[in-house]
């Protein structure tokens, strides 16, 4: 993080925190904890601290373990875009035969390629799927998916490319610090603070520039956003400086680092105890796009959307047994405005991190590789 920061945004961070009227609230301290970081990100206590008036200790207490407690989390979000990387979601059904290999087939995919997500669609031979494809081998990548078809291995497959993706900080001021439960009867009309990663031209790509250091820095922050940079460098034998000045020069004054997201998982994002949907809605309006992510995004569940670029949308859910009235809510406000969407529940998924070793500093992005799928298939059969 910057440590140096406009002092008028300082002033006014600290002015809002000793006027505010949850002041005399001792869990403001948590609130009060979790917008600096949302704002500031969680790269320096020392100022988080400052920013509160809390004590450097009590804040690191009240972020790496009781926080951590209760479930809440932070998220490094790339910008894919300013990576030169596109974004599509859709779905993939596979043939009888295609099934028995489907999994090892995307887990394939998403470790050697750019596949970043799938999710099995429960009681169908359906998934969901993300992919983040370099923008100049985005039509490539995709035709991978036909000659699969042309195996007799995917029986369809259809991909929109998102032209924004949103991901929305839990709305923790509905969050019951004393007993660490959601304020659900509350009212989900409010307004949410989203880290909005828009589609970008190509002209302004050129813009900015990626190496596979900003690449290496990203992938490990991405997994924890508390990873020191000193032991990144020892990781890849670098020298912490260099590390230093790509993450200040490179990643967050070109904004490669979109924000880090609050998110909330009281039992870890693959705990059996929640369950993970999906809700979709066909081509929408502005003004109903509009509503949409004022709608999805203030319910705490919801993790991000995607809006294509025919005004599709698509929100990822995870729901804890604690949400099933914020659900009923939801649902109701959408009825109420005439917009009725799809609901899919996911039966098993797996997300991916970006492939860095894809990425030369001499020619970007490479071309996607040639699915080994004989490999694949004979594997499977030695299982």
């Amino acid at each position: 993080m910057i440590n140096k920061i406009n002092n008028q945004s300082e002033q006014r961070l600290i002015d809002e925190r000793t006027s505010s009227p949850y002041m005399e609230d001792k869990d403001s301290e948590f609130v009060r904890i979790l917008d600096a970081l949302k704002k500031y990100g969680p790269r320096n206590l020392s100022l988080i601290a400052m920013l509160t008036g809390l004590p450097k200790e009590t804040v690191r207490y009240k972020v790496k373990k009781q926080l951590k407690e209760m479930g809440f989390t932070i998220k490094t979000i790339p910008h894919y875009y300013r990576m030169g990387l596109s974004i599509f979601f859709g779905t993939i059904s596979f043939t009888r035969n295609g099934a028995k290999f489907a999994q090892d087939i995307l887990d394939w995919i998403g470790l050697n390629s750019y596949l970043s997500y799938y999710g099995k669609i429960a009681f169908s031979n359906k998934y969901l799927v993300m992919l983040s494809p370099p923008t100049k081998w985005a039509s490539e990548f995709i035709d991978m998916f036909e000659e699969l078809a042309m195996r007799d291995i995917i029986a369809e497959y259809e991909f929109k490319e998102a032209v924004e993706v949103g991901y929305p900080h839990v709305s923790y001021r509905l969050f019951d610090f004393k007993k660490c439960e959601w304020r659900l009867d509350n009212n989900l009309d409010h307004d949410t603070d989203t880290i909005t990663l828009q589609r970008i031209s190509q002209r302004e790509a050129a813009n900015y520039v990626v190496d596979s250091l900003d690449l290496a820095i990203i992938a490990e922050l991405r997994i924890d956003a508390f990873k020191p940079l000193t032991d990144i460098a020892a990781q890849y034998g670098r020298d912490p400086r260099l590390l230093r000045y790509h993450f200040q020069e490179h990643i967050v004054r070109k904004g490669l680092i979109a924000g880090y997201l609050l998110a909330w998982y009281p039992k870890g994002d693959r705990s059996p105890d929640i369950a993970r949907w999906w809700i979709s809605f066909g081509p929408r309006s502005e003004k109903e796009l509009s509503k949409l992510r004022k709608m999805i995004s203030s319910s705490p569940f919801c993790k991000f959307y995607q809006v294509a670029e025919d005004g599709s949308f698509i929100a990822y859910m995870i729901v804890d047994r604690q949400f099933m009235g914020a659900i009923n809510n939801l649902s109701k406000k959408l009825e109420e405005d005439g917009i009725f969407g799809d609901p899919v529940l996911e039966e098993d998924g797996k997300s991916f991190a970006i492939t860095k070793e894809l990425f030369t500093n001499a020619a970007g992005w490479l071309k996607p590789p040639n699915i080994p799928i004989i490999n694949i298939i004979n594997n499977y059969a030695k299982k």
